[in-house]
């Protein structure tokens, strides 16, 4: 229980007397954390069959309402991103999950699979607000129609100054700050369900970072 509490707590900090400013990914996840005190918070199962090596899951996880699996991806055993993957039951949940991200981050890229609907690129070179939102609009519905769209957010702090000094998305993600935080949504269809995994994520987080900003408990 101690533990527990530990986790729920390290969320409120903003400093630590060895860490720096932390960078929370999803709920009381922040980055650093060490993978022993997952696996001593949860109940955590290797998933890296699904994602990438050395991922694990936990199972009972919920989000809008909606059964999900949160996975933890690491950096020498240090947490560096997070993933939600969740089958939606309620189709309208979609548009309520892209609006919820919204809140917190800014959209920078709308893919289909194929295609790449560049937000910084595309207003830059589109004068008439109204027109840029039918274009917007267009890609998306025909994403739709393919059951294959995703949205790629940074974070609001980061999204005037990125943008001003940035031409296109490839721009941001090659000179991504340190602490910017950026989140993927992705919608599916597989046998027949509608599917949604968002991933959030520090583009600039390097192993040097985690070594001079550690994060340490008492396990």
């Amino acid at each position: 229980m101690k533990r527990i509490l530990l986790l729920i707590l390290l969320s409120a900090l903003g400093t630590s007397s060895i860490a720096g400013e932390q960078i929370r990914l999803y709920k009381q996840y922040v980055v650093g954390m060490p993978k022993v005190f997952l696996q001593k918070a949860h109940p955590l199962e290797d998933c890296s069959v699904r994602y990438e090596q050395g991922t694990l899951c936990l199972k009972n996880h919920s989000l809008a309402g909606e059964e999900a699996e949160l996975a933890f991806r690491f950096l020498n055993d240090r947490l560096v991103s997070t993933v939600l993957m969740l089958p939606l039951t309620d189709v309208s949940k979609v548009k309520k999950m892209f609006h919820a991200l919204k809140t917190q981050f800014d959209l920078v890229l709308i893919e289909d699979g194929k295609e790449k609907f560049d937000i910084l690129e595309v207003s830059a070179n589109t004068f008439n607000k109204d027109e840029f939102t039918q274009m917007i609009a267009d890609f998306e519905n025909e994403a739709y129609q393919n059951h294959n769209i995703k949205y790629t957010f940074i974070s609001k702090e980061e999204f005037v100054a990125q943008s001003r000094k940035s031409h296109n998305f490839a721009d941001i993600f090659k000179n991504a700050p340190l602490q910017m935080r950026a989140a993927t949504y992705s919608v599916g269809r597989k046998d027949g369900q509608v599917i949604a995994t968002i991933s959030f994520i520090v583009p600039g987080i390097t192993e040097s970072y985690l070594d001079q900003n550690p994060i340490v408990e008492d396990f």
